[in-house]
């Protein structure tokens, strides 16, 4: 279980990563397009994109469904192939016959 555990960790901080940059740009580009508007502009108008902004930044990106899902079937690929041998192994250490 080590090594799967290790691995689903491993995944979830990439992914985590991943999300953190898209918000970081995110925000950048807010800040970009805020500071582009002119000053005459409804205060009540920003305050309505910014909130916008941070609701779209809180649901997952198409790119970032495409990673999870890759992400998903990778680790349950590991878990497959590697809980096989490990179960027969641990079978076979406690004296478990195999079915004939």
């Amino acid at each position: 279980m080590i090594p799967l555990c290790l691995f689903v960790y491993c995944y979830a901080c990439i992914f985590h990563t991943i999300r953190h940059q898209r918000k970081v740009v995110a925000g950048h580009i807010q800040a970009v397009s805020s500071a582009a508007t002119p000053r005459c502009q409804n205060t009540g108008q920003v305050q309505q994109q910014a909130t916008e902004a941070a609701a779209a930044g809180a649901k997952l990106s198409h790119t970032e469904l495409n990673i999870l899902k890759t992400m998903i079937i990778v680790i349950i690929c590991f878990a497959t192939c590697w809980s096989a041998p490990t179960v027969i192994q641990f079978l076979q250490d406690f004296g478990v016959s195999e079915c004939a």
